[in-house]
């Protein structure tokens, strides 16, 4: 189980963790914190508009992302892309 972050707030809870490729993919169960994210997380899960459009959200909200390790390492990471179906995927 892996916890995702932005900044010190917690924002979701991580099962199913796996490599895919480059990325890692898995599971999320969204706190409550998570919901000041929802638009951002939907921009990220349009391919299409991610693709194409310039993000429309402050440099703070796109990092300071990280993933606490269930040994309790921090790792920095990007903005992960969060689907509605539960799956995130992130570098």
């Amino acid at each position: 189980m892996l916890k995702l972050f932005h900044h010190r707030d917690l924002i979701g809870v991580i099962t199913e963790e796996m490599p895919d490729g480059l990325a890692m993919v898995g599971q999320i169960a969204l706190t409550p914190e998570a919901a000041k994210f929802k638009e951002v997380f939907d921009f990220f899960a349009d391919d299409e508009k991610s693709d194409n459009v310039e993000p429309p959200f402050s440099d703070d909200i796109l990092h300071n992302w990280s993933i606490e390790l269930d040994s309790g390492k921090i790792e920095e990471i990007s903005i992960p892309n969060i689907y509605p179906d539960g799956l995130i995927c992130w570098r």
